[in-house]
């Protein structure tokens, strides 16, 4: 059964002082967090969208009422209501609102779950926007429930209200996680346990690798290898696990790490040679075709974000 959420817009003031509301400017916002805090929910009923921006906080939208559109590197969402989607860090994502709606708007810091050991396993799921919804995911009820929960926690704001809503999105994560990975109708499903286990541990530790040397000339060939498989048996198991090519994974790591360093102010070319390409055209290709944006348009924006972050 799914958690009752209550839409009458006078129960969800901010709890605390001194919110300045979304801030978007040239294509960056300036995340407003609860002071000393990780994490900022609002009831949105707004009849205008957002432009085009991206930030480092990782996105949460809950549609309740009318369809709510939803550009996020370049691909298209439409969100009904009850569907859930997850806007990754550095992602850079339009809304639109066709007709006056209610929706809930979560950011949340992410940094720390960097550290966590699943962090690179899970790396696939967090280099798009995931949508979730009662016929993609077998987990939407506990899914939607934790969320419903998360925000009746915000509002009430009660003592250690931070830690229970970070206790119930980690526990969302690994729900999502577990959906990504283990779909429905998954062949590797009937496979015995063990050879699901062996092929998992294989995958996890293929992630890691790649994660450690995504700025090598990796190939597909060499990366079968170091987990033991065929080129052609690799090719299908990652496909399978990551619902993406391996060469297609490979970019969106580039792209996604590159991201990061030019948000740090890092000079364009530098990137583009530490995060793998042989080129800065090629780079500038690769990363306008993911994000949009040419690298030097991002970067300029993200300077402008700390610029503002210092000023405030």
């Amino acid at each position: 059964m799914l958690y009752n959420i209550d839409l009458d817009e006078k129960n969800y003031e901010q709890p605390v002082r001194g919110f300045i509301g979304r801030k978007i400017e040239d294509s960056t916002e300036l995340v407003d967090f609860v002071p000393e805090s990780h994490v900022r929910i609002w009831f949105n009923n707004q009849t205008e969208g957002y432009p085009s921006h991206h930030h480092s906080a990782v996105e949460v939208l809950i549609c309740m009422k009318t369809d709510y559109i939803v550009i996020a590197n370049n691909e298209r969402f439409t969100l009904k209501p009850g569907d859930i989607l997850i806007i990754p860090p550095n992602t850079i994502h339009k809304l639109i609102c066709p007709e006056p709606g209610i929706r809930f708007v979560f950011l949340l810091n992410f940094e720390a779950f960097s550290t966590f050991q699943d962090y690179k396993t899970i790396q696939p799921m967090l280099l798009n926007a995931n949508l979730i919804t009662p016929s993609t995911s077998k987990s939407y009820e506990l899914i939607y429930n934790n969320f419903a929960k998360m925000i009746e926690i915000y509002f009430k704001n009660d003592i250690f209200w931070e830690t229970d809503i970070f206790s119930l999105f980690l526990k969302t994560v690994s729900l999502c996680a577990k959906d990504y990975f283990r779909p429905d109708n998954d062949p590797r499903t009937s496979l015995p346990p063990d050879v699901q286990k062996e092929h998992y541990d294989k995958f996890s530790n293929l992630l890691n690798y790649i994660d450690e040397h995504y700025a090598e000339d990796l190939s597909l060939e060499d990366t079968a290898a170091i987990v033991g498989f065929s080129k052609f048996h690799f090719s299908r198991l990652f496909k399978q696990y990551a619902n993406t090519t391996f060469y297609d994974y490979l970019c969106k790591k580039r792209i996604s790490c590159a991201q990061e360093m030019l948000a740090d102010n890092i000079p364009v070319t530098t990137v583009a040679y530490q995060t793998g390409f042989n080129t800065p055209s090629a780079f500038c290709r690769c990363f306008k075709k993911y994000t949009g944006y040419s690298p030097s348009v991002f970067k300029s924006k993200s300077e402008q974000e700390k610029i503002d972050a210092d000023f405030h």
